[in-house]
């Protein structure tokens, strides 16, 4: 189980001035590092105004975050506790704004994952996020389930936040969460 402590996290190498970009090195089990990076962008999707989305993984041959890498970590804790301080420090940056996160479970694996991680940790990251969960949003689109369009190509499906629901299975866990800062 992942356990997040915001206060024990790695020092980034980098960090760009908008807090949108950091890059760091995790310790691998077999005592290599690996450089990570963290991207924090606009959510794409006009039905999600003000998300901005977490990604992070190493640089794959493109040049892009590969975030379907698997990695053995050797403190699994520490590299998720840095991924979200890391997000923590942009939303502190953009305070005035209503700005949320996102964290999408691009695959079945990623998504419990995180459902997880959100789950086991929920009460201690209640004092610094509001934690909610979105039904349905990825999952349609994810499955090639396409859905009713507009004339500009929005779908008529709209994506339905609600609160993080702890006792939730993961057999019906969400695929994207998102959180603020809990003011």
């Amino acid at each position: 189980m992942i356990k997040i402590d915001l206060s024990n996290t790695l020092e980034p190498l980098f960090v760009n001035r908008e807090f949108t970009e950091f890059i760091f090195l995790s310790e691998l089990i077999d005592g290599s590092s690996k450089e990570l990076h963290v991207l924090i962008s606009e959510h794409p999707d006009p039905l999600l105004p003000n998300v901005y989305n977490l990604a992070f993984g190493p640089l794959g041959d493109d040049g892009e975050i590969d975030d379907q890498a698997i990695i053995s970590h050797k403190n699994v804790n520490i590299v998720f506790s840095s991924i979200l301080f890391y997000a923590y420090t942009f939303l502190l940056a953009n305070e005035g704004e209503p700005f949320s996160m996102g964290v999408d479970g691009s695959n079945e694996t990623r998504a419990y994952l995180y459902h997880r991680m959100f789950s086991y940790n929920q009460h201690e990251l209640a004092d610094v996020f509001y934690i909610v969960g979105v039904d349905w949003y990825v999952r349609l689109l994810r499955n090639g389930n396409d859905i009713e369009r507009d004339e500009q190509g929005f779908p008529y499906f709209k994506p339905r936040p609600e609160p993080f629901d702890i006792a939730r299975k993961p057999a019906d866990m969400y695929r994207y969460y998102m959180f603020s800062l809990n003011r």
